[in-house]
């Protein structure tokens, strides 16, 4: 059995925090950061898992993919996750597990943990559904609860299209005499495959009953080789870029 092995680097810039909202995603996802976060079109890799679980189905062999960051003066925090996926048969999945850690002013933690599948349904069509667990101290209150994704990926060439709804009505995570909600998130997307796919063009818009998560992405990536990509986008709030190192076996 052909076994794929990828380690990935990348980074981004970004001049403001992370909406709380995305609780984890974003921070996990180095490569869907560096695009702006237009990534629900695309989902490529074992990130799709946490923006669109219809992507999982494209994926082949086996594969594994980090993320580390450690505190700074700036960023007083340390973010670290891992992920576990596969596709086989038609039906591709990931097991992530990521963590972050705030350590000022007042001492946060997020955890995350999330199981996703991809399927295809018809010959240009998949679909994807994902569970994740949330557990998160704030306020010195442990708080915990359970979230559902669901996608939608439909391709036509070099177009490919993608629907995600992001903790579906609501998820609402609860701890002793108290409670907080993360709110319902309906994410759609494309991405335009040109120069023998090298070359990658996507738009997605954020949709929510909350003005501030409303937001449009789009992102380019460019792989001169094979292994090798340059990214850069806009988030909504400011330009980001990145690089990725791929490593084969």
């Amino acid at each position: 059995m052909h076994v794929l092995l990828i380690v990935s680097l990348g980074s981004a810039l970004l001049i403001s925090p992370v909406l709380a909202q995305g609780f984890l995603t974003e921070e996990l996802s180095p490569r869907a950061v560096s695009l702006g976060g237009a990534f629900v079109g695309l989902a490529d890799d074992a990130a799709a898992a946490l923006w669109n679980p219809a992507g999982l189905f494209a994926l082949k062999g086996f594969g594994v993919l980090g993320r580390l960051a450690m505190p700074a003066p700036t960023t007083p925090f340390e973010i670290w996750g891992a992920a576990l996926s596969g596709g086989i048969f038609g039906i591709g999945g990931a097991l992530w597990y990521g963590t972050k850690t705030i350590r000022a002013p007042l001492r946060e933690e997020h955890a995350l943990t999330v199981l996703a599948l991809g399927a295809g349904v018809r010959e240009t069509m998949s679909a994807g559904i994902a569970m994740k667990l949330y557990d998160e101290l704030h306020a010195g209150q442990r708080f915990r609860g359970t979230g559902i994704d669901l996608g939608l990926m439909v391709r036509f060439g070099w177009v490919q299209g993608g629907l995600a709804v992001t903790d579906t009505l609501g998820t609402q995570l609860v701890a002793e005499g108290d409670s907080l909600e993360i709110p319902m998130i309906v994410r759609m997307g494309a991405t335009i495959k040109l120069l023998e796919e090298k070359l990658r063009l996507m738009g997605a818009v954020d949709l929510a009953r909350q003005e501030e998560l409303r937001t449009i992405r789009v992102g380019i990536e460019f792989q001169p080789f094979e292994g090798i990509a340059l990214r850069a986008g806009w988030n909504g709030r400011e330009i980001t870029w990145g690089g990725g190192l791929g490593v084969l076996h």
